[in-house]
This record gives C-alpha cells, sequence and structure tokens, in this order.
C-alpha cells in the first residue's frame, strides 16, 4: 500500500470524511528499504479517510442431508469501510515508497528477450528435416506397388 491506494477494512466506528489512524503496522517500506516488525513497527502510523460504508457480496451457507427432508439456508454480507491512505508515517517522518516502472514506460526490448543471431547465419542455416505421415504413406505404397 502506498499514498493514494484505497482499500477496504472491517467495519469501523467513523463517519464518512473523517480522518482514522492505523497504528498496528507488520512491515514498512521506506525508499527500498525494508523494516519489518517484531511482532508491529514500533513508531509507524497510516493516516487515512474514510471514503465510505458498505457491505460486501452475499455469501450463502447451505446445508442439505440427503433423505431426511432437511435444508437449512442463510445469507451473509459482511460490513466494510473504504479507506484512502492519505500518509505513511515512520520514525517521526512520512514513509516515501521506491519509483516503480509500469510495463507501458519499458522498451520493447527488455519485455521480450531474443536471441541474437548473425545474418550470415540466418542466410546459412538450412531448413529442419521435416517429415509427415503423407509422404511415408507414399513411399510405402510405392515400395507395394513395386513388390507386386
Amino acid at each position: 500500500m502506498h499514498e493514494g491506494s484505497v482499500l477496504n477494512v472491517a467495519s469501523l466506528d467513523a463517519e464518512p470524511g473523517s480522518r482514522v489512524e492505523l497504528g498496528d503496522i507488520l512491515l514498512v517500506s521506506d525508499e527500498g528499504r525494508i523494516t519489518v516488525g517484531k511482532p508491529t513497527v514500533a513508531d509507524a502510523l497510516v493516516v487515512a479517510e474514510v471514503v465510505t460504508h458498505g457491505k460486501g457480496r452475499k455469501v450463502i451457507n447451505f446445508k442439505y442431508k440427503a433423505k431426511v427432508r432437511y435444508r437449512r439456508k442463510r445469507g451473509h454480507r459482511q460490513a466494510f469501510t473504504r479507506l484512502t491512505v492519505q500518509e505513511i508515517r515512520f520514525g517521526g517522518r512520512t514513509a516515501v515508497a521506491p519509483q516503480r516502472r509500469s510495463p507501458v514506460e519499458q522498451p520493447v526490448a527488455e519485455l521480450v528477450e531474443e536471441p541474437a543471431i548473425a545474418e550470415e547465419e540466418q542466410v546459412n542455416a538450412e531448413p529442419a528435416a521435416v517429415e509427415t505421415a503423407a509422404p511415408r504413406r507414399r513411399r510405402r505404397r510405392a515400395a507395394e506397388g513395386e513388390q507386386e
């Protein structure tokens, strides 16, 4: 997660538009340096803004036992709070995420590696011998015809 990330968490008691501070941080990456907590990272804090509250997709629990007319159907929708991360504080300052290159920015040569073959090798290369079933049948029929 980084600044600007949108995430869903278990329902929080906060009004939309308010800010919440999340303090139990397990791992922080600051300019490429990774700090892992034991069990949490000290002095780490995530400040996020509550966007909205909602409910997830319905999960259906259906119990059934054959031949005894037993059926129980229950549905459940888990409540969640959608947050937008405003800043990540670590060690008294704002942590900076490392810059990533998107795949769109990478040149095509980096994405697809093709073996370099000299032009001479390509011109002088002989095609591989490929034998299919049709020529074998023709040879066999021709051999049988010659024997008769």
